[in-house]
């Protein structure tokens, strides 16, 4: 699909691992919106004290692929101990 992927992640810190949740994706932010096809990488605030992803790539296929780079494969291995797993993950398409 040509379209673009826009992708909503709800991220659940464990007790005590919010502050290094936000700071390691604050930290991987540059990286990850300079890899290709990503047009904006966001984190939110949500007021129930979860952290909410905003993603989105120029196509499906770009998104697929940010799972094999670099910044994205050490915030998974950073995060398997620090959040709820799995995440909460929607996807949605432009009509």
């Amino acid at each position: 699909m040509d379209a673009p992927c826009t992708v909503f992640v709800r991220l659940k810190p464990l007790p005590g691992k919010r502050d290094f949740t936000r700071a390691l994706i604050v930290e991987l932010l540059p990286e990850i919106r300079a890899l290709e096809g990503c047009e904006e990488y966001r984190v939110f605030d949500a007021v129930d004290g979860d952290l909410m992803l905003y993603e989105r790539f120029s196509t499906r296929e770009h998104w697929q692929a940010h799972f094999d780079a670099p910044p994205i494969i050490r915030l998974k291995a950073e995060l398997a101990d620090a959040v709820e797993l799995p995440v909460e993950r929607l996807e949605s398409y432009e009509a």
